[in-house]
């Protein structure tokens, strides 16, 4: 009876194999292959091109800002305009391109003095795969940083004999990298008291859409601001030997228009 009991308590006593190790080396595993895979891809959709920050298959959306400095802003202005600047940078999305350009006189100075994508802030990183603050000052060492430092410079400029707004602004376009080719938001912004002054047009001479349609010819646009949002913000001019407000807002109605742009919103650059 003695040997039946033992044997009974040997075979109650045998359990089956334990798993549990198991299950919780699957699980380590599972991990670890979906941090390296989460990781490899967030890597390859980051690739970005190092001249223009832009991720691989170029920007989003694209903003161009064009500042007709030909005649200094006073300090208010100055300020003013900055935090315009700065607050439309702030709200773009990660991927614009963002582009600056002024009028000048002198052609050598047209085009994009600016031209790169915003990259990410840190803001939204994803702390299992990134590093907030890595991402961070990389965005101020090459993105941030530049483009104030161009800003400030324009801020400051000296006063000139002409006002090339045309020219200027189609020179900025075609130097900003994916303008034609975003399928999101494209923008531009004016700074400028849109008194065009130029060898072309010039508001000064009296010369209007009329003359500029019978002399310079509107086989000279581009046409290639097809559903572009235009921004204008206006700089207020005082004097007795300005061009008529009728002259001036007739024509960029009807230039913007052949363009093909959205109607320009105006608001005003005051300084009282």
């Amino acid at each position: 009876m003695a040997g039946r009991r033992s044997i009974r308590r040997g075979r109650r006593s045998r359990r089956g194999p334990n798993n549990t190790g198991w299950v919780l080396a699957g699980l380590c595993i599972v991990i670890i292959v979906g941090l390296f895979v989460g990781s490899q891809s967030l890597s390859s959709s980051k690739k970005i091109d190092q001249e223009t920050l832009c991720r691989v298959g170029g920007p989003v959306d694209v903003t161009t800002v064009l500042l007709d400095l030909t005649d200094p802003l006073s300090r208010t202005q100055q300020v003013r305009l900055r935090t315009i600047i700065d607050n439309e940078i702030t709200s773009s999305g990660t991927d614009t391109m963002i582009a600056l350009g002024v009028v000048s006189e002198f052609p050598d100075r047209w085009g994009a003095l600016f031209a790169k994508c915003k990259p990410e802030t840190g803001e939204e990183a994803n702390s299992l795969y990134e590093n907030p603050t890595l991402i961070k000052d990389k965005y101020e060492r090459e993105f941030l940083t530049p483009i104030s430092a161009k800003i400030d410079a324009t801020l400051t400029g000296e006063i000139e004999n002409q006002s090339p707004i045309m020219e200027a602004l189609q020179s900025l376009i075609a130097n900003t990298p994916h303008f034609t080719e975003v399928r999101g938001q494209r923008k531009i912004i004016i700074v400028s008291d849109m008194l065009q002054h130029s060898d072309n047009l010039s508001f000064y001479h009296g010369q209007g859409w009329d003359y500029f349609t019978s002399r310079v010819g509107e086989r000279r646009l581009a046409a290639n601001l097809s559903n572009v949002a235009v921004e204008i913000i206006r700089i207020p001019r005082a004097g007795s030997r300005l061009p008529s407000d009728e002259l001036v807002e007739g024509f960029w109605t009807r230039y913007f228009d052949r363009q093909g742009s959205r109607p320009p919103v105006v608001r005003p650059l005051g300084d009282l």
